[in-house]
C-alpha cells in the first residue's frame, strides 16, 4: 500500500474509523495560504525570531499579529474545518506586555514573546474555552500547570486548536496550516498526539518521561512540545518542567558519539518507502559515532524498557509510528528524517525512563548532520495526502 493512501485511510496511524477524512475533502482542496512579506520570518523558527527581537527588527506584537492573520486567511479560504482554532482574545494585550518587558530589559528566556498555540483540553485561565474528549467546553477558572509555565517563560498563548485537528488521521491533512507555529502538543492515552502526528507535519515533537509536566485533576497525563527543531522543542520541554531556559538544555553536535543504538525493527514494515528513508538514517548514525545494534521484538508495552536494560543500549530507533503504546512512560522523540511521495517521515529516539536529556543530544545531533526539515506548502501538503 502507498503510504499516500495508508495517511489517507488513516491505516498508517492506527486511526480509528471515528474521524472520516473524506468529510472535508472538497475545501481542503481549494485551501491556499496568501503570500505574506512575512512568511519567510513565520515560517523560519524562534531563534532567527529572537534574533530580530534582540536587535530592535521586530515586536513580539508584530509577530503575533502577523501569526494570527495568517490563521485567519487559512480560515477564510476553507480551512476552517480543519484549522480548528479558537484565538485567544488578549493574545496582543500580552504580546504588548512582553514587549514592554524587553523594552525595560527583562527577557524571561528563549519563549519570550514567542506565540504559541495549545490543544484545546489544556485550561487557560482566561476568555477560551477548554475542552474535553466528551466535547464539553468550559471556562477554567484557572491555568492548568502547563499554561501557568508557558506564560511564566513569556510564551504568548494565542490560540488552542480543536482535539480533532491533534488527532494522527487529521493532522496530515492540515499540518502545512502551523508550519512555522512553535506549537504545545499533547498526548493523550486516547490517541497519542505528540510524536506520530508531527512526524507527519515534519516537526520535532518530545514526548518526555512520564508525567514530566504534571498537571492539575482534569489535565492530560503527559505534555510536550512540537516544534520546527530540537533547539526549540527544548526550549518548550524546559519551560514545561520549569528549568533554567538559558542553560538549562545542552545541546552536542556529538551527541551520537559512542552511543549504543539498537534497531527497533518491530516499527518498520508498513511502508516500503519509509523504511528506505530510515535505513539511509541508519547509515547517518553510524557516520555520527554511534554503534547500532540489531534487536529483536519488543513484546508488549513494557518490552522496550526490558530491551534498553538487557542490551544496555542508550536508545531504540525506527520510523515513527504508532507502534509504540501511548501509554508508555518512556522518552520519545521524533526528527525529520526525508519525505516519502511528498509526506514527511519521522525518526524515532526512544530512551531510558528519565533519560530525556541524552536523548534530546542524540536526536539533535543526527538534525544536525541532516537538515531535513522542510517547511510545507500548504496546497501541495494537502493536495499529496488526499491522493
Amino acid at each position: 500500500m502507498q503510504r499516500s493512501h495508508m495517511v489517507r485511510d488513516g491505516a498508517y496511524r492506527g486511526a480509528t474509523p471515528a474521524v472520516p477524512a473524506r468529510v472535508s475533502r472538497p475545501v481542503l482542496a481549494r485551501a491556499t495560504a496568501p503570500a505574506s512579506p512575512m512568511a519567510h520570518l513565520l515560517d523560519a523558527g524562534v531563534l532567527p525570531q529572537q534574533q530580530m527581537m534582540r536587535a530592535g527588527k521586530l515586536s513580539s506584537h508584530a509577530l503575533t499579529s502577523q501569526y494570527l492573520a495568517r490563521i485567519r486567511s487559512l480560515c477564510s479560504i476553507g480551512a476552517r474545518a480543519y484549522a480548528g482554532i479558537e484565538i485567544n482574545p488578549d493574545a496582543l494585550k500580552i504580546a504588548l506586555e512582553m514587549d514592554r518587558e524587553r523594552q525595560g530589559h527583562k527577557v524571561r528566556g528563549p519563549l519570550h514573546g514567542i506565540p504559541v498555540v495549545l490543544r484545546d483540553n489544556i485550561a487557560t485561565g482566561d476568555r477560551m474555552k477548554t475542552r474535553t474528549q466528551a466535547q464539553l467546553a468550559t471556562q477554567a477558572s484557572c491555568d492548568s500547570f502547563v499554561a501557568a509555565r508557558l506564560r511564566a517563560a513569556g510564551a504568548v498563548i494565542i490560540g488552542k486548536s480543536n482535539l480533532r485537528q491533534w488527532a494522527a488521521v487529521s493532522v496530515p491533512h492540515a499540518s502545512a496550516s502551523w508550519a512555522g507555529l512553535t506549537i504545545l502538543a499533547v498526548d493523550s492515552a486516547a490517541d497519542g498526539a505528540i510524536v506520530a502526528p508531527a512526524s507527519n507535519c515534519g516537526l520535532v515533537a518530545i514526548k518526555p518521561t512520564g508525567r514530566a509536566a504534571a498537571g492539575q485533576g482534569g489535565e492530560p497525563a503527559t505534555a510536550g512540545p512540537m516544534a520546527p527543531s530540537v533547539r526549540e522543542a527544548a526550549w518548550l520541554l524546559a519551560a514545561l518542567t520549569g528549568e533554567r531556559l538559558a542553560d538549562g538544555m545542552v545541546l552536542d553536535a556529538a551527541g551520537l558519539h559512542g552511543r549504543r543504538i539498537g534497531v527497533a525493527r518491530h516499527l518498520f514494515g508498513q511502508c516500503a518507502g519509509t523504511d528506505a528513508v530510515i535505513e539511509q538514517a541508519l547509515l547517518v548514525l553510524r557516520e555520527q559515532g554511534a554503534e547500532l545494534i540489531e534487536t529483536p521484538p519488543a513484546p508488549g508495552p513494557d518490552g522496550i524498557a526490558a530491551l534498553l536494560c538487557s542490551h544496555e543500549l542508550d536508545a531504540l530507533v525506527g520510523p515513527t509510528c504508532h507502534g509504540v503504546s501511548p501509554q508508555s512512560d518512556l522518552p520519545h522523540i521524533t526528527v525529520p528524517a526525508g519525505v516519502v511521495a511528498g509526506l514527511p517521515v519521522g525518526l524515532s529516539f526512544i530512551g531510558p525512563a528519565h533519560g530525556d536529556m541524552p536523548l534530546i543530544a542524540m536526536a539533535y545531533a543526527y538534525e544536525q548532520a541532516t537538515l531535513h526539515r522542510r517547511t510545507p506548502a500548504l496546497p501541495s501538503s494537502i493536495t499529496q495526502a488526499l491522493r
